[in-house]
């Protein structure tokens, strides 16, 4: 296949982006003002350094990012000593189109995020050496990255091949961290108890299809939200059958979820789910920001996300039409099947990358060891000081509710997006100076409890998927391929029956490259387990 083939199928396929970049909200006071924090003054700038990155769903990013102007980028430049360039580009599937045209280009910057060295994004990226070799930099000018990023994560093939390191990875705040998120007020409307079981789930699904929830005079709520391409919506499929998203080794060879006759039960269930109107029915073509929105309308009880979105997005001010509205987190259903919702992860939240163009690459790593050095905690955690923070005696003194962190959740831009280590919402110093800590606390273990083992943890993306996305299935929310939600949809619609349209399903996957990818994945197993 040429390269501009390899290119355009990355391009027009991008349903598997959208699991590279979590959901995470954010936003800001527009009157921001850059305070003393205390850092060393008067140091030349050492060089500039562009960088690329994702908004990642924040608000502050969208609507009130200033570019060299910003606050906050002003800030790190002066704290860092390096004249930082940050181009934000879009969320997801947009980033993931942006990022392959600017792979195409050659219009790169100093240092770009990605999700894999070997992304279906820009694939033949590494192989046709548009990366730095960055170990013997990272040995010589980042002690501070090999000391703090766990020695797992550098051999992780989104990193390294061949005894090469071609990135650097920014680590996620938790291992796992979704949830089931449900309206408490309307289980205690209902005289419900937290539902346990999938039995428990349903209960609740047909009591809010039968009442009034919102009280507007209409039955326009539904107990389950989901979004398209069941994104942060993949639940009961361990309840009651497989998870598509995962690989299990069966009968000495490494099979994914999606083409296992178990799976069938899943879609069943999910058919009767969407008969019976306990989901929203334009759950196969509902944007995430739609989805978000209508969830805060009051049109979903139940809908499973991130543990740091709670905070972002569900506390009961952001429910402005909904008086009385509280959000709890509770586990996945527990059913015949087994019980979780996403698969264990390797804690990787993304890849920075630094392009073989870049003229000094020695300072971009100078740059991201100064990031993981104690000097940057407080900017990280709780922003400019003398304008998001003060310090007495020595001690943060941080107000999550002051507009200037709270509005359009400026407080996850400096924690999250501008972040070069990763996700940094989730440390303990921020949930307890955070609304409330204890329960955010205890939603933090449940969702690491809750994470399902599988055989493809750690498992690099596979040869045959990087020119093949619509039959790519790898952890992530539900990053099936195309090949995979097409066949769902029409069943669950009624467009297809269940048995011919798998069947013809599974017969295209593996004729697609489906075979040479469960060949690939045995021989990644056995030799990674020293079979």
């Amino acid at each position: 296949m040429s390269r501009r083939v390899q290119t355009w199928a990355a391009v027009t396929v991008t349903t598997l982006a959208a699991g590279m970049i979590l959901s995470a909200c954010g936003g800001s006071d527009p009157e921001i003002t850059t305070g003393d924090s205390g850092a060393k003054s008067g140091e030349p700038v050492k060089k500039d350094i562009s960088i690329i990155l994702s908004h990642a769903g924040n608000a502050y990013a969208q609507e009130e990012y200033k570019g060299k102007d910003d606050p906050y980028v002003k800030e790190m430049s002066r704290l860092s000593g390096y004249n930082l360039n940050v181009e934000i580009l879009n969320h997801g599937d947009a980033y993931a189109q942006q990022l392959t045209v600017r792979f195409a280009s050659g219009e790169l910057a100093d240092l770009v995020r990605t999700d894999s060295i070997n992304s279906t994004i820009h694939p033949g990226a590494l192989e046709q050496g548009a990366f730095t070799d960055l170990g013997p930099l990272i040995d010589k000018y980042g002690p501070n990255l090999k000391k703090s990023i766990p020695k797992e994560a550098w051999e992780s093939s989104k990193v390294s091949k061949d005894g090469k390191i071609f990135g650097i990875p920014a680590m996620t705040a938790m291992t796992n961290s979704r949830v089931v998120m449900i309206r408490q007020d309307w289980l205690d409307k209902l005289n419900m108890k937290t539902p346990v079981t999938v039995d428990d789930y349903l209960a609740f699904f047909e009591a809010v299809k039968n009442n009034d929830m919102d009280g507007n005079g209409k039955k326009d709520e539904y107990g389950f939200y989901v979004r398209e391409n069941l994104q942060f919506s993949d639940l009961f499929f361990n309840a009651v059958g497989v998870n598509p998203d995962l690989w299990q080794m069966k009968n000495g060879q490494m099979t994914p979820g999606i083409i296992m006759p178990e799976i069938k039960e899943a879609i069943k269930f999910w058919k009767m789910l969407y008969d019976k109107g306990y989901v929203n029915p334009d759950m196969f073509t509902k944007k995430a920001t739609d989805w978000s929105a209508d969830i805060k309308k009051g049109k979903g009880g139940l809908w499973a996300h991130e543990v740091p979105n709670y905070t972002t997005g569900y506390l009961a001010a952001q429910f402005p039409t909904q008086p009385g509205a509280k959000v709890s987190m509770i586990a996945p259903p527990k059913g015949p099947k087994g019980s979780g919702l996403v698969g264990k992860n390797d804690g990787i939240y993304f890849v920075w990358v630094i392009p073989s163009k870049t003229k000094n690459p020695e300072e971009v790593i100078k740059f991201l060891n100064w990031a993981w050095s104690d000097e940057v905690e407080n900017f990280l955690s709780f922003g400019v000081k003398g304008s998001n923070y003060t310090e007495e005696n020595g001690q943060v003194k941080y107000d999550s509710e002051l507009p200037i962190n709270k509005n359009k959740n400026a407080f996850s831009f400096h924690r999250l997006i501008l972040n070069p280590r990763g996700d940094g919402r989730m440390l303990t110093k921020i949930v307890d100076a955070g609304p409330e800590p204890d329960k955010v606390k205890a939603a933090m273990k449940l969702a690491e409890s809750t994470a399902v083992d599988h055989a493809s943890l750690n498992m690099p993306i596979l040869e045959a998927f990087k020119t093949r996305p619509e039959i790519n299935i790898m952890p992530g929310p539900l990053a099936g391929g195309t090949l995979f939600l097409d066949m769902f949809a029409k069943v669950v619609t009624g467009k297809e029956e269940l048995d011919p349209a798998f069947d013809k399903f599974v017969a295209e996957w593996k004729k697609r490259g489906g075979d040479e990818a469960m060949k690939e994945a045995t021989a990644w197993y056995n030799k990674t387990n020293k079979k």
